[in-house]
């Protein structure tokens, strides 16, 4: 039968390898940059059913939005504000210098 190993014992292994560290935090600026909705809220430690109270609609519409592969701007936007972030947007064009504009809707450029 094999042995059990304990996480934080392979972790601090892991750790003690050369560069380790540093990639790891790669790793992780990398996975936050793909992150979905749903990820975001599980990291968060909120709920669906406490963050649907505060959006004053149902569970199964947290459900429903998370999945989604298309959503309006103005649902995203409050879904986020609730989750404590904001929302920014960016377009960025790959004409060869990759330069970045942020893009505002529905609002006052800042």
């Amino acid at each position: 039968m094999p042995k059990t190993k304990n996480y934080q014992d392979l972790h601090e292994r892991v750790l003690e390898r050369t560069g380790a560290p540093e990639r790891l935090n790669a790793l992780r600026e990398e996975t936050l940059m793909e992150i979905g909705l749903y990820e975001l809220r599980r990291a968060l430690e909120i709920s669906q059913e406490d963050l649907a109270a505060e959006l004053d609609i149902s569970q199964s519409a947290i459900s429903q939005l998370e999945r989604a592969g298309d959503l309006r701007l103005s649902t995203l936007r409050k879904y986020l504000e609730k989750l404590g972030a904001r929302l920014e947007l960016i377009a960025v064009f790959d004409s060869g210098d990759e330069q970045a504009v942020p893009i505002h809707i529905g609002e006052a450029s800042p």
